[in-house]
Order: C-alpha cells, then structure tokens, then sequence
C-alpha cells in the first residue's frame, strides 16, 4: 500500500548581485566591474539551463572575489540541479562561513544533504534555517519528513502542524501529516488530514488512496472501497489501486469481486506475486482449491523467498488431503524462509501427524509452545502426538 513522503524540494531564489546605478557603476574597480560581468553571464546561462557554462562563470567570478557569498551559494543552486549534490554542500557550506546569517542557505545545503541521504545533518541545517526565518514553511516540511525516516512521528506531526498554521492551504503540510499520523496508528487523524487535502485538491490521488488504506486499518471496507474506486476514475492505471480495492473486498468476503480487482492489477503489473497470492486466499475461501494451489504456485514462482506463500500451498494442500510429501516440502521451505512463526512450525506439525510421524511433530510443537505458551490447539495436539506415539510403540511391542 502507497506509503508516500514528499519532500519539498524547492530552491529558494536568493538576492542578486550587481547595481544598475550608474554613478554607483562608474565607481567601481575595474576588478568588480569584472566580477559583475561574469555573474551576469553565469546568470544567463543559468535562466537558459546551459548549467555547466553557469558554474564556469560562477567559478571565475569567485576566482575574482572569493569573499562574495553570493557566488557561492549561487553557484551552488547550479551544482544541486546538475544532480551534483555533494559539491553544491561544499559551495553552501562556504557561502555559510561568509555570510552566516544569510537566510535560505541551510535550507539549501539541507535539501542537498538528503539527496545525499545525510538525514541527521539534515534535521540541524532545517533547525538552523528556522532560527534565522521562523516562517520559513518548506523547512518546517522538510524537517517534519525527515523525522518520518527516523520514526520520530511526533516529532513530525508538531512540524507539519506549524506549517498548517503558518499556511492553512499547505496540501503538503496536511498530506504529510496524515502519513505521520498513520504510521503512528492514529487512523482517524490521518483520514481527517486527508480529508482536508482532498477538501483543498479533489483531484489528489494520494490523498484518496493513502485514506483508503487508513479506512481500510478501521475496517470500514466500504469507505475503502469508495476511496480506491475514486483513486481509478482520476487514474485507472494507479500501481496497487485494484489490490488494495480486492483486499477491502476479501474482507467483506466479496471473493469474486476481490479476484476480478486482483486480476486487474495483475493486467497492469504481470508480475506482482501479491496479487496471485491473494487471488489464491479467495479461490481457497470459495473452495476452488486447485485454482488456489495454482495461484500460490505463480506467487511462489515469481517471489521464491516469500515464507508465507509456501506456508499457505503446504496447508492448503493438507487440509483437502493432496499430497502431504509436498505439503511438507513447503513446510519446511516456509519455515527455513521464517523460523520464528509458530503458526508455520503448527501446520508442519498437522502434516506430520497425518504421516503419522509423530515425533517429529511433537519437536514442532514443542517449538510452538516454546514462541506462543498460551497456543491451546499445540497443547492439544501434541497430547495427540504422544498419545498416538505411545500406542504405535505399544503395537510394535506386541
């Protein structure tokens, strides 16, 4: 399910250099009659996109006047759109040290750090910006989405809620803080947020589809539902929109309904084993048990280190009394995928009484007990393990 951080990553213009007073003009050096010169050419590149001229004459001009934190951070703002992140750093860094109480520079520097996924300096440089410019939105957004890939959440939500405050038609601003308050748990917050967004934006399918899920955590299917329908008539090709439509529909146990969404999405992404996965759940639920080995078989085939889909083949195949061998076989795939499931290490432990090897289930159901001591159903199988044990050694004696 979407799960989608924005960050803001918007380069704040910054003062120009240069006089058009001509008796200021007629005072100058020859040498900042120089420097000027070759701004203004780096500046017409730069408005031209000719990106490397630009930081050509941004590097004479600097060669000319090494102190005029202009060049610097101009030059800079050049570097980050050429994707050259980690030199655009270096150029803010010193504009920083020549002018420290220049506004937009941390900001800048900080939307280069996470280009280079350098988030906890980051945090500092959007902090820093702020005490120069409190108001400064953008870095409250950013600073707020950064504190998301931490988990700091909030952290995040009091970030986002100022910059609500400062800008009460921010569609980032409530977006974002929807996602924060999601990923904490509080669904209703989030739907709320997203609310507003869609209040502010009808058309932002984000927002429909990131409150679907929230709807769908609350088991309000039908609102879900609504919501990812909405999320295809502004984009029917959105990725995972027709799944995440067929699982609020298996959970109102609209099976046919979730496998037509599910082949849908399968139409638009052929190898996403999700969906087989998932068409396989509701072809076993309307008891199409050989469609169902089929599709966990296609999920398996194209994800072959997902546990859960061999753990589901193997208890399937088990429980219509197919062929127990394979049903062991995934068994045993599915729990050296995934050791620590009790659930998996159960379901072995059926198969293995239906092969009447009893000891070794007794083993998986010691493991079970071991990882969940209130799993009544282990405890009563395994008094059938070795109930059964017991009379096949009784038997054997005789």
């Amino acid at each position: 399910m979407t799960n989608k951080i924005l960050i803001t990553a918007i380069l704040v213009g910054l003062l120009g250099f240069g006089c058009s007073n001509e008796s200021y003009a007629a005072d100058l050096t020859r040498k900042q009659k120089k420097e000027i010169s070759l701004i203004k050419k780096a500046q017409v590149n730069f408005e031209q996109k000719n990106y490397d001229m630009a930081v050509e004459y941004y590097t004479r001009a600097i060669e000319v006047n090494p102190e005029n934190a202009e060049s610097f951070a101009k030059r800079g703002n050049t570097r980050f759109l050429m994707g050259n992140y980690r030199d655009a750093v270096i150029d803010y860094t010193k504009a920083i040290e020549l002018d420290p109480k220049r506004e937009n520079l941390y900001y800048n520097r900080g939307i280069a750090k996470a280009n280079l996924n350098l988030y906890e300096d980051v945090i500092d440089d959007y902090t820093k910006e702020l005490e120069l410019n409190p108001v400064n939105v953008n870095a409250y957004l950013n600073r707020g989405t950064t504190h998301v890939l931490f988990k700091r959440y909030d952290e995040a939500i009091k970030d986002f809620s100022i910059a609500v405050g400062l800008d009460q038609k921010n569609v980032l601003a409530y977006y974002n803080r929807g996602i924060a308050k999601r990923n904490k748990g509080d669904y209703k917050g989030a739907i709320e947020d997203y609310s507003k967004v869609i209040e502010l934006d009808s058309n932002y399918v984000d927002a429909y589809n990131n409150r679907g899920v929230a709807k769908f955590y609350l088991k309000d299917y039908n609102g879900a539902i609504e919501d990812y329908t909405r999320v295809l008539e502004i984009q029917n090709d959105f990725k995972q929109a027709y799944y995440n439509r067929g699982i609020a529909k298996l959970g109102l146990k609209k099976y046919e309904s979730a496998i037509s969404d599910f082949t849908k999405e399968l139409e638009l992404n052929p190898k996403y084993d999700r969906a087989y996965y998932e068409i396989g759940i509701a072809e076993a639920r309307l008891e199409h048990y050989t469609s169902a080995v089929d599709n966990f078989t296609k999920a398996i085939e194209l994800n072959p280190e997902n546990a859960e889909y061999y753990a589901q083949r193997g208890a399937l195949i088990s429980r219509t009394d197919g062929d127990l061998e394979k049903a062991k076989q995934d068994l045993v795939r599915a729990i050296t995928l995934d050791d620590k499931d009790p659930e998996k290490y159960l379901t072995r432990a059926i198969i293995f009484c239906k092969l009447k090897m009893y000891l070794p289930a007794i083993d998986d159901l010691n493991i079970v007990i071991k990882l969940d001591d209130k799993n009544m159903q282990a405890y009563d199988l395994r008094s059938y393990a070795i109930s059964s044990l017991n009379s096949e050694q009784q038997k054997s004696v005789r």
